[in-house]
């Protein structure tokens, strides 16, 4: 009924999985494990036709789970919970260029030294999980992994304090598991030298988002050898947004696109081995199809795509990717 797991009766707020054989339940568990046994088999057909035509699905792993998720609920444990259920530290960022006053992301935290003392358990079962879904993953918030940001609950991001994560024991222990590792590290944010050590001992790539770039990007596009190249990313503007907001002072929407077409197609000529682009600068919009505004709790992960972008722009970009050599096969 969508409520906080926090105002269900007293005998659902701790897992237990008698609760499964309530006959007011096991209707709605039965329902729900047949809904998401459908879903898994229409993902794996979509990934075994995406496999045979050559094509590889990059997935995500947020860094934190949702105070209302099945993990919190079932492995309290695992998360900065007290001896009700709630959260004692929140996960966050102080201030930074997005917020003034920092950002409170509502997650609890983790319990590393718990996770620690169980060799990881519950993390590398997430990170099978995602190697099963996907052929790479992107871990996002990766600096947390070496170090991370805890908020006292009820407190401002200007608040927190920086805690100490796993490090490399939690990779080397994934690898020991699955072999190597095909992830991508969201190596954005507050880097210190650790975060970067911790980066090049994983031998993850990182990203560089070409907004980002602390050089021209009107004159060239110079990847670093060890990241990939995003041409924006769900939390920044578009690249089209970001060109009329950066380089054309009366906002020239026109212009700032035929910037955006120019800089992507250097971005997709570049050494980079592997260039990515959201759908949205494929299709060269602006900011109003912008994905995601840190630090706001309102109109976030509206935008979808229309037919009308789809047959306006995309002939354009497929013809780029060509040129570029990016798409080898065009069909």
């Amino acid at each position: 009924n969508q409520t906080s797991r926090h105002t269900w009766p007293e005998p659902y707020q701790h897992y237990d999985t008698a609760v499964f054989a309530d006959p007011r339940l096991s209707d709605h568990a039965r329902y729900h494990a047949y809904v998401q046994f459908r879903f898994q088999q229409e993902w794996d057909e979509m990934h075994a036709y995406a496999a045979q035509h050559g094509i590889q699905i990059i997935g995500d792993i947020p860094m934190y789970v949702s105070d209302d998720s099945a993990d919190a609920w079932s492995e309290p444990d695992m998360f900065m919970l007290d001896e009700h259920g709630m959260p004692r530290e929140i996960a966050g960022v102080p201030p930074d260029r997005f917020s003034a006053t920092g950002q409170v992301w509502g997650n609890p935290t983790y319990r590393w030294s718990t996770m620690k003392a169980d060799g990881y358990v519950w993390w590398k079962a997430r990170l099978g999980r995602a190697l099963r879904l996907y052929d790479c993953v992107r871990l996002d918030h990766f600096l947390g992994f070496h170090n991370y940001y805890a908020i006292p609950q009820g407190k401002t991001g200007k608040d927190g304090t920086w805690q100490p994560g796993p490090g490399l024991e939690l990779f080397e222990q994934a690898y020991q598991q699955f072999g190597p590792l095909p992830l991508i590290a969201e190596d954005l944010g507050i880097l210190t030298p650790g975060v970067r050590a911790l980066c090049a001992s994983c031998g993850f790539p990182g990203m560089d988002v070409v907004p980002f770039a602390d050089y021209d990007i009107r004159e060239s596009i110079r990847p670093h050898a060890e990241k990939i190249v995003y041409t924006s990313t769900h939390d920044t503007q578009t690249l089209a947004g970001f060109c009329a907001s950066s380089f054309f002072s009366d906002g020239d929407m026109h212009a700032a696109r035929h910037l955006a077409s120019e800089i992507a197609r250097e971005a997709l000529s570049s050494t980079a081995p592997v260039v990515i682009l959201q759908l949205q600068d494929v299709l060269g919009l602006g900011d109003d199809a912008r994905m995601n505004r840190p630090g706001t709790a309102e109109g976030n992960w509206r935008w979808q795509a229309s037919e009308a972008d789809l047959e306006l722009n995309a002939p354009h970009m497929r013809r780029l990717m060509i040129e570029t050599g990016r798409m080898v096969n065009a069909d």
